[in-house]
């Protein structure tokens, strides 16, 4: 079986993350990486799997990676790509892989619109949590044809390349994740400054890059914080990086499955979060926290920063929790019984 894998992003993230993970895992069957060349090109290689560069994410682009790859099955990864590849691909089985609910999700609009239409043309629907589904407003049209598969880490492929050496120091916060409005990295550096105000030696890190890095930088430069919060931008093993923080923070806007989070809590790391998405059902109080404010945040952060037997507690409840996101057997027959679905359909 031949799966083409559909992308519009060129460079590597969270999606970008899973599909590797899919091609990694599935490794029994022939599987193509499709995006605009860029950055990922590189990481995909890396990985072993092979690339098709496409000039541009659009339907003529995409119909003509079919002309020349012959896929069985069409792996589409989010909602742009899978609108896409609905009216690219004729007789062929498409798959809609959702990887977030953003905010458009809950209205009638012209991207939810677009999705809605292409829906008819999907054979299957694999969303990362249930709130996909249940925040879209014409949820009705994937009934029957979505399935829930959340993420999956692999627990030692992670706990390995933490392992690495690596120049950098222990910090008390750390922050894993593109710096985008989805992510939320601004809120990331207003809660360091108002721990700041009763725990003054606190130190931080942001791991990542993306379009909101100069407001970081202004943000950072305007209220002093040089000296607390590390910028080290991407990097290809973010785990070192991750491993030398002690509690992770995700205020994330919104969020599909939550993947950066599952990771910290194979590394023992407490995640203190917004709880959107599926970081709903992934975090509760026993592993880290859900906050409303930025005065919740902080309340929270210098409990943990405190109280070092909470902070053990809680540190191995997460690393056990973590343990149910860490399947690959069950992942890949979770994905190969999606594709024979999609073809029988």
């Amino acid at each position: 079986m031949r799966i083409l894998h559909l992308l519009k992003s060129n460079k590597y993230s969270g999606a970008e993350n899973v599909v590797l993970t899919i091609m990694d895992v599935c490794s029994d069957m022939d599987m193509v990486y499709a995006s605009p060349n860029g950055s990922i090109r590189e990481v995909v290689e890396s990985r072993g799997h092979e690339f098709y560069p496409l000039n541009r994410p659009t339907i003529r682009e995409v119909k003509k990676a079919i002309r020349e790859l012959h896929p069985d099955v069409i792996h589409a990864h989010d909602f742009t790509m899978a609108s896409t590849a609905a009216w690219a691909a004729g007789d062929i089985p498409v798959i809609a892989h959702l990887h977030n609910n953003p905010p458009w999700l809950k209205k009638v609009g012209v991207k939810s619109i677009v999705f809605a239409l292409a829906l008819p043309k999907i054979r299957q629907v694999i969303s990362v949590s249930k709130a996909v589904e249940d925040e879209y407003i014409f949820r009705g049209l994937m009934k029957n044809k979505n399935t829930v598969i959340g993420n999956v880490v692999d627990a030692e492929d992670v706990r390995q390349k933490a392992r690495e050496k690596s120049d950098c120091k222990p910090v008390d916060l750390v922050y894993l994740g593109r710096m985008s409005l989805p992510k939320n990295p601004l809120e990331f550096c207003k809660i360091v400054c108002e721990v700041k105000r009763l725990f003054p030696n606190i130190t931080a890190r942001m791991i990542g890059d993306g379009e909101l890095m100069p407001q970081v930088k202004e943000y950072i430069c305007s209220h002093e914080l040089e000296d607390i919060i590390e910028l080290v931008g991407f990097q290809s093993n973010p785990y070192p990086y991750l491993n030398a923080g002690k509690i992770m923070v995700m205020p994330s806007i919104w969020e599909g499955f939550g993947l950066a989070a599952v990771e910290g809590m194979c590394l023992g790391k407490p995640v203190v979060c917004s709880g959107v998405g599926g970081l709903e059902n992934i975090i509760d109080e026993s592993c880290g926290a859900k906050c409303r404010t930025t005065d919740e945040y902080s309340r929270i952060l210098l409990k943990l920063l405190k109280d070092n037997t909470t902070y053990e507690v809680e540190s191995k409840n997460a690393m056990r929790k973590s343990g149910r996101y860490t399947d690959m057997k069950k992942y890949a027959d979770d994905i190969c019984r999606i594709y024979k679905a999609a073809i029988e359909r």
